[in-house]
């Protein structure tokens, strides 16, 4: 690397680069990260190298998105050439003031709802909904725009069997973010990974353990982000416990492409089978699935019902009736 000016002694000195791990409060969550800094060969004294710097306010940035789950940069612009439109129409189909995308592109961090808006947009058929409904406030070229590249999309999905049982099941769960789904929309890949998180470890799990296991770990992601739950998924009281809103269709969706249904004398038990792509998770979310699966690790299906009917939820609603997320504070897990 070239000399650097250094202030304490006054001239141009060769430098040192040290790959060190500093912690950085970003939206007052400390992040720790590993970076880049530069010393003086003279005199040990850290200096200044703009693109140095800049390289790990990049890594911060990157860092505290990944462990939070927000969307980065490079995925917003994925976002708009997949659909062929520019920042200011897609805020406005989304009902956002016209600059909010472009301060986004420019590196602000977007809230985590926004940003679990912009990342639901991956699926056509959340971005079909949204563009339908405000299809006229944007420009003819804008719209025709928008139209041919979901017309090039759904030519390439057409036959595609996952695909069109995916388009199912979002139609079924399709439903403004509120409080009986925790504030999001339905989310396919990351519900399918949660059922694959809890299969992972072997043990068997059945179907009634499953809808309880998929709500405690929405409940309790609620409870701690205190507004976000984390599949959008709906669930309702049942004489075995909660239960996600019409789970044999779920179940039966995902079968023979992510899950395998066997009937057994206990019940219907789930096998997986694709691999878990933990990825899809933030760091806290992670945090989550481990809380519920250590609390219920080797608990049968009647036992974590059972448990579960002791929760204010449960006991403040009526078979059938839709379960609020605002119980979430009460939730036995913490």
């Amino acid at each position: 690397m070239n000399k650097v000016y250094c202030y304490l002694c006054d001239q141009t000195n060769k430098v040192a680069i040290k790959k060190e791990e500093e912690i950085h409060t970003i939206k007052g969550t400390p992040v720790k990260c590993k970076v880049e800094n530069a010393y003086c060969r003279q005199c040990g004294s850290k200096v200044y190298i703009p693109a140095l710097n800049d390289a790990n306010l990049d890594r911060m940035d990157y860092t505290y998105r990944r462990h939070n789950g927000i969307i980065t940069v490079q995925e917003i612009e994925e976002i708009l050439r997949q659909y062929n439109i520019g920042a200011k129409p897609l805020a406005v189909i989304l009902g956002w003031g016209e600059v909010t995308i472009l301060r986004y592109l420019k590196g602000q961090i977007p809230d985590r709802a926004h940003s679990n808006t912009l990342l639901s947009l991956k699926d056509p058929y959340v971005f079909f909904r949204y563009f339908k409904e405000k299809q006229e406030r944007l420009s003819p070229v804008a719209c025709n725009k928008v139209v041919s590249a979901l017309e090039g999309l759904n030519a390439k999905l057409a036959g595609d069997e996952l695909h069109e049982r995916s388009q199912h099941l979002r139609q079924a769960y399709r439903r403004q973010p509120d409080i009986y789904n925790g504030f999001v929309p339905f989310n396919l890949e990351k519900m399918v990974q949660v059922i694959l998180f809890f299969l992972k470890s072997g043990d068997r799990v059945y179907e009634t353990g499953m809808n309880k296991l998929l709500w405690y770990v929405d409940m309790l992601c609620y409870k701690r982000s205190e507004r976000q739950a984390l599949t959008g998924l709906c669930y309702k009281h049942n004489i075995y416990g909660p239960v996600p809103l019409w789970y044999d269709y779920l179940y039966g969706s995902l079968d023979d492409v992510y899950i395998t249904l066997v009937e057994d004398e206990y019940g219907t038990q789930i096998g997986a089978l694709a691999d878990l792509s933990a990825d899809v998770f933030s760091n806290d979310e992670l945090d989550v699935l481990e809380t519920v699966a250590n609390n219920f690790k080797g608990w049968s299906a009647k036992k974590i019902s059972q448990y579960s009917h002791r929760e204010t939820a449960y006991r403040q609603t009526t078979n059938g009736q839709f379960i609020s997320f605002e119980y979430a504070r009460e939730l036995s897990l913490s």
